[in-house]
Formats: C-alpha cells, sequence, structure tokens
C-alpha cells in the first residue's frame, strides 16, 4: 500500500513523464529538416532547368539537321523530291538509332535511311517559313522540329514542302542521369558539411547554457554556493538573478535557524521551571501534569525540527546513504544486544541523499528501531535509485501490518502494537511520515518476504 506523505508527495503509480526533447536537439532537428527542404528544392531546381536546357539543346541540333537535309535536297521540275544519303551525320544512316528526318511535299516524300522498318508518327505539313517544335505522341513520344520550305523553280513556281526531324527524347537521358548524379552526389556532400557546421554552430551557441546547467547541478550537489560566468548578455538577467535568489535563500535559512534555536531555548527555560515545581508538588494529578511536560517538550523538539527539515538547503551536500545506516545499526545492536538480531544491508557506497544528513539519521532511526523493535529476529535494509528518484527500504520478519491500519499508523500516538513489553509513543512514523513529506516524496507500506512489515519511502529528483 502506497501511503502519500503529504502535499506534494510523489505517486509511483502515475503514468511516467516523458523527458522533453532538449532545446539542443529540437534546433538540430528542425534546422537539418528546414537544410534538407532547402537542398531537395534546389536540387529539383536544377535539375529541371538542366532538362529544359538539354531539350533546348537538342532543338539546336535538330535545327541544324534541317539545314544539312536542305543543303542535300534537289527538287525536280515535276516536284520530285531527291536528297542525298550522305547528309553529313553518320546516325542518321544508322536505322534505329533515335534521329530521323522526313521530307514530304504534296507530291512526294523521303525518309532518312535510320527510319528503315520503323514506323513513325504521322505529321501535318507547316506553311513556308514558318517552324514548329512540339511533342508527338505519348509522354515518352518523339520531340518534333518541323520547318516549312517553299522550292521556287525555274519557272517561278513554287514546290511547298515540310523536312521534320524526329528525336527519341532517351537520347537525352545519358546526359540527364550523368547531371543528376552529380547534382544529388554534390548536394548531399554540401547537405553534410552544412549540417556539420549547424552541429558545430549550435554546440558553441549552447555553450553558455550548458555551463549555467553544469553550474546549478553543482550548487545542488553542494560544490559551490553561486554561478561563476561569465556570461552572455542575453543570459546576465537570468544568471544575476538566479544568484540573487540563492543569496535570499541562504539568508532566509539562517535567520529561521536562529529564529528557531531562540525559540527553543526561550521555551526550555519556562519547561524548566515548572517540572522542577512539580516535582515538590504533592497530590495525585502530579504524575499526569508531569506527564504532560514532557510531552510538550518531546512535541516542541519534533516540530522544531519538522520545521527545520522544510527549510533544507536546495544546494545541500550530498550525504551519503551507507555510513549513516551502519552508524544507526551500530547503536541499534547495543541498543537491542539482549536481542539476537541478523541485519542485512544492500546499499552502493556511492548512493546519495540530497538533503540533511540530521533529517536522514532521524528518518532512518525511526524506521531501523520500529524493525528491531517489532522483528523476531531479521532486519534488511536496502535502497537504491530508479526513475522516481531515491528509495530505501526497511524490512523485518515480525508480523505485518493489515493493509487497512496503515493509513492509520500514520496518526501521532497510534501503535502497531500495543502490547505493553514493547515500549513506545506512536510517533515513530509519524515523523517519517512528516519527514518524507518536506521532501516531497511518499511511503509504501507492504508486507515483506520475511513475513514482517516492509517500509519504502521514496525521494523525488529535483
Amino acid at each position: 500500500m502506497t501511503v502519500p506523505a503529504g502535499p506534494g508527495a510523489g505517486n509511483d503509480h502515475r503514468e511516467p513523464v516523458r523527458r522533453p526533447v532538449s532545446l539542443r536537439a529540437r534546433l538540430l532537428i528542425f534546422g537539418v529538416l528546414a537544410l534538407a527542404a532547402s537542398l531537395g528544392l534546389v536540387g529539383l531546381a536544377l535539375d529541371a532547368a538542366f532538362s529544359r536546357s538539354a531539350e533546348t539543346e537538342l532543338r539546336n541540333q535538330m535545327q541544324t539537321w534541317v539545314y544539312l537535309t536542305l543543303g542535300a535536297t534537289e527538287v525536280s521540275e515535276s516536284g520530285g523530291i531527291e536528297v542525298r544519303d550522305d547528309l553529313g551525320d553518320p546516325r542518321l544512316a544508322q536505322p534505329g538509332s533515335g534521329i530521323y528526318v522526313h521530307v514530304h511535299g504534296s507530291q512526294d516524300h523521303w525518309s532518312s535511311p535510320s527510319a528503315l522498318g520503323l514506323e513513325l508518327p504521322e505529321v501535318t505539313p507547316v506553311p513556308a517559313g514558318e517552324q514548329r517544335f512540339e511533342r508527338r505522341g505519348s509522354d515518352q513520344g518523339f520531340l518534333v522540329y518541323q520547318y516549312g520550305v517553299g522550292w521556287e523553280l525555274p519557272d517561278a513556281s513554287l514546290v511547298p514542302f515540310t523536312v521534320s526531324v524526329l528525336a527519341d527524347p532517351r537520347l537525352l537521358e545519358p546526359q540527364i542521369q550523368a547531371f543528376r548524379s552529380g547534382l544529388w552526389r554534390s548536394l548531399g556532400a554540401a547537405g553534410l558539411f552544412l549540417a556539420l557546421v549547424q552541429f558545430l554552430f549550435l554546440w558553441l551557441a549552447l555553450r553558455p547554457l550548458r555551463q549555467v546547467a553544469g553550474e546549478v547541478a553543482a550548487i545542488e550537489a553542494g560544490q559551490r554556493e553561486r554561478l561563476d560566468g561569465p556570461y552572455p548578455v542575453e543570459l546576465e538577467p537570468l544568471t544575476r538573478n538566479l544568484d540573487r535568489l540563492l543569496a535570499t535563500e541562504k539568508a532566509n535559512q539562517e535567520r529561521y535557524r536562529n529564529a528557531l534555536d531562540s525559540l527553543a531555548h526561550s521555551l526550555k527555560t519556562p519547561l524548566a521551571v515548572v517540572r522542577a515545581g512539580l516535582s515538590k508538588s504533592q497530590g495525585s494529578e502530579v504524575p499526569a501534569m508531569q506527564e504532560a511536560v514532557d510531552d510538550m517538550q518531546h512535541l516542541i523538539t519534533s516540530r522544531l525540527q519538522r520545521a527545520a527539515a522544510s527549510t533544507r538547503r536546495t544546494h545541500a551536500t550530498p550525504v551519503p546513504v551507507l555510513p549513516v545506516v551502519e552508524r544507526l545499526l551500530g547503536s541499534l545492536r547495543k541498543v537491542y544486544s539482549h536481542k539476537l538480531r541478523t541485519t542485512d544491508v544492500s546499499i552502493a557506497p556511492e548512493l546519495v541523499f540530497h538533503g540533511e544528513q540530521r533529517d536522514l539519521m532521524e528518518l532512518l532511526g525511526n524506521l531501523l528501531d520500529n524493525a528491531f523493535k517489532y522483528g523476531q529476529g531479521r532486519v534488511v535494509v536496502s535502497a537504491g535509485r530508479a526513475d522516481a528518484g531515491l528509495w530505501i527500504r526497511v524490512e523485518n520478519d515480525g508480523v505485518p501490518i493489515p493493509g487497512d491500519q496503515a493509513q492509520g499508523l500514520m496518526q501521532r500516538g497510534v501503535r502497531g502494537d500495543e502490547r505493553e513489553r514493547v515500549e513506545g509513543h506512536g510517533l515513530g512514523l509519524t515523523i517519517v511520515t512528516e519527514l518524507v513529506s518536506a521532501y516531497g516524496g511518499a511511503l509504501e507500506i507492504e508486507q515483506s518476504k520475511w513475513g514482517g512489515a516492509a517500509i519504502t519511502v521514496r525521494f523525488p529528483d529535483r
């Protein structure tokens, strides 16, 4: 059973909290995505521009083939068209080369040897003096360049015909693929270089924040009392206010502790006078009044200690847990030397408690004292760290605490064992609960595998 230690206590049954992504990771991810998108758009634009440029170059080449064809063309007086086979470009004489020339007039037509055995798309004639460039067929159809000609015969009559050059677009693919390969390799190398530069830039830009975080961690560990700096102008207001806050906290702690000490000293004398007066008095009510005075003394002491615990320093020096446990066990073995007790300790030497040493000693002292008092022969102490922070567990082999009684044991004066042979005032678990509450932790009461009670206290990471 988990018993909350007070307001703000942790709850180990809640859903695990996802750690936020660091600022550096966010900037790096967004920067890399923006860089990739920018380089991708640049690459697509350059690829499209190069494709258009390659197509324009092919068009100019097709215009050259038209002029070569016109130079090799003769028209008879009857309107017949004759073209020499040698057009100056061997691709026009190679069947299936991807470049085909077709000359067609109203009475005659001619096709280059490269079109032998192929079925080319039909082309329509264009008027003399006009030129046309288009794509025919499907998306992967031919690129067609046409030029209209009016051939003048000796009798001043004109014979119109059209010279058409058809080019397979796949002729451009090797050139375009070579450009794309080089383009994306270059952009990839540039992107990698810019990403590394961006990472270096972010590392340098966020270095002051890492310095602040490191010094704050050192303050929490009790290794320093203020931020040293120097810091960039943008961080000066933050660091200056943090230093002021730390100085104010330290001053308030000192004033509060001094006030508590003064209060304790002021109350000590009146209580001593009352106690001395009672010792000289007679009557049946004197023992009850003496017991009331003792309770007042105990309550004042414990309440002052609880109030002091609530003012624990944020930058308290970490307290090793194992030496405190061993010290308390050594004392308890002497107190309970008349009983045979076996103690098992499972605590790493490097495990530390971030808080006041006297708080840890009182908390463990009450838990261990109850374990010795109500156990039958075995006391087990273990501690470690989990996602929620530090946990300390004390078990014995006595009688387990029923779940329906756990909450009641948190109340002052309530004891789990009312037998007269076991001394106690019912304040142990109450003190533990108040201490754990002061640190924002939680307390769990379960049954130990040894048969007795298992009490676990958890302190969240700050």
